[in-house]
């Protein structure tokens, strides 16, 4: 039995992709007979599905060196095999320790980031990956970005692709058609309000679908990185409705009711709405940013994501060829379905057995 101290501070944040990573992963390693978990969690809204017994929890500060320290004390107090962080690796465990990092966008793109993070983010986030015994990340590009742009060896970053929850799945088979073209297009984004999600060159594109066809924009998911000004240029031009973060099943009638999911994310490390969408049996359309047409394979209709031609040619495909729409569903929901927690546990697990192994 390997005892693994999780950094599940996230849990109860509403911080979409990374939290939901969180939650599945514990899920799903929780469910498994070879392990003894001990949850690593701040006080709040916690998800008492995923922290049941046998799940031991253990409360910690919600600031940040705080909690780092305090995950280091519990690591040797509870004698823990192995310390899987996510991010920040906590000082001194004494211990093995895997280190998730979804991404280094900020590597990649500093200019969407503030410069407080920007800074806290190079420093910390390239240390902890420095001195992780291993590192998971979410897509082979993540990998890439980590072996390449901080030189860690090819063996200590592992590549895990996240999976898709059980209630992302369409409501009835039998009652999905393509746009009837006899009302408003429904066209949704998911994700963080932050400049690198392009909501802004989505809403120019959908004013050029506008001209053809009706459009309706639905927007889910909480404040980012200058979310008021894209707030404030979302309510121009084209009927836009935004929401706030939603839980699971709140966002799978989001996906169900959707004509065209449309994420044209200019940088991802893996793009978790993509395969919710698909799994829901929404046609998608994203770009060819970071990790996405790894992701999404030949299930989705990939453009530039500074192309407003290019996106808005592609979601006039999905509302004007029905034939075509069904083709590219039917692709989305295969692919999804390569996609489960329960597999990315087991490959969590066999990480875990390694280090203490060696």
């Amino acid at each position: 039995m390997t005892r693994v101290l999780f950094d599940a501070h996230q849990l109860g944040r509403r911080q979409t992709g990374n939290e939901t990573y969180v939650r599945e992963l514990l899920r799903a390693l929780r469910g498994r007979g070879d392990l003894e978990l001990i949850a690593a969690v701040e006080a709040g809204q916690l998800p008492t599905d995923v922290l049941a017994p046998p799940v031991r929890i253990r409360r910690v500060p919600s600031n940040g060196f705080a909690r780092l320290a305090a995950m280091a004390l519990i690591a040797r107090q509870q004698r823990a095999d192995v310390v899987h962080a996510v991010y920040f690796l906590p000082p001194a465990t004494r211990r093995p320790t895997v280190l998730t990092v979804h991404d280094i966008s900020f590597e990649r793109h500093p200019e969407f980031f503030s410069r407080r993070a920007l800074i806290r983010d190079r420093l910390f986030i390239r240390a902890s990956a420095r001195a992780a015994s291993r590192v998971v990340t979410v897509s082979e590009t993540s990998r890439r970005d980590l072996v390449d742009l901080y030189g860690l060896p090819e063996d200590r970053v592992i590549a895990i692709p996240n999976g898709v929850g059980h209630g992302f799945r369409p409501a009835n088979e039998t009652a999905w058609a393509p746009y009837p073209g006899d009302r408003p297009l429904r066209v949704l984004a998911v994700g963080t309000l932050q400049p690198r999600k392009n909501l802004l060159r989505l809403l120019d594109a959908l004013v050029v679908v506008g001209r053809e066809i009706p459009v309706e924009l639905r927007v889910v998911g909480p404040d980012g990185h200058q979310a008021a000004a894209i707030r404030r240029r979302l309510s121009t031009s084209v009927e836009t409705d935004t929401v706030g973060w939603l839980d699971d099943d709140a966002l799978a009638d989001e996906y169900r009711r959707a004509d065209v999911f449309a994420y044209p994310s200019i940088y991802e490390g893996f793009g978790l709405p993509v395969i919710e969408a698909m799994a829901s049996g929404t046609p998608v359309v994203t770009s060819t940013g970071g990790s996405l047409p790894e992701v999404a394979g030949e299930a989705a209709l990939l453009v530039d994501p500074y192309d407003v031609a290019a996106l808005a040619d592609a979601i006039r495909r999905i509302a004007e060829d029905g034939p075509g729409a069904a083709v590219l569903r039917a692709r989305g929901l295969a692919r999804a379905a390569t996609f489960t927690w329960e597999q990315s546990a087991a490959l969590h697990a066999a990480v875990y057995r390694d280090l203490v192994a060696q």
